[in-house]
């Protein structure tokens, strides 16, 4: 792989902002070039104090867990749909070899999954999607 094809990679990557990820082999070697992606939402205000948590007014019944740190995400075994507990570990934040629980901060259901498995994440993303448990 040359200079020259390098660089119409890297140009038909950044014409394309929907391309996510390209990987291409040659002759043994390699180039692999990703984006970050994020899910845009409507600015989140917190109307209640809940640890590693926002609550957007406009639905009060959900609340999103966002990323504590950058680095890549490592889900656990968990579904759309299963009731999780307050505490539970929902994925781990993989920065530079060292892993931090992401957990859930309330007891509810897991309404949706805003990542994939070594997706890249940056600090306070949202990567869940939680309908706390009514009281």
């Amino acid at each position: 792989m040359n200079h020259e094809q390098i660089e119409g990679f890297a140009a038909l990557f950044s014409a394309v902002p929907r391309l996510t990820e390209i990987e291409v082999r040659s002759e043994g070697a390699s180039l692999r070039l990703r984006r970050s992606v994020t899910v845009p939402l409507a600015p989140l205000v917190a109307t209640e104090t809940v640890p590693n948590a926002t609550i957007p007014p406009a639905v009060a019944s959900s609340l999103f867990v966002t990323a504590e740190h950058v680095g890549v995400i490592q889900l656990a075994p968990v579904t759309v749909g299963e009731q999780i507990q307050g505490g539970q570990v929902l994925a781990q934040i993989d920065t530079m070899r060292l892993l931090s629980a992401c957990k859930a901060p309330v007891s509810g259901k897991l309404v949706s999954l805003l990542v994939e498995e070594g997706q890249p994440v940056e600090y306070g993303q949202p990567l869940f999607e939680i309908t706390p448990e009514e009281k």
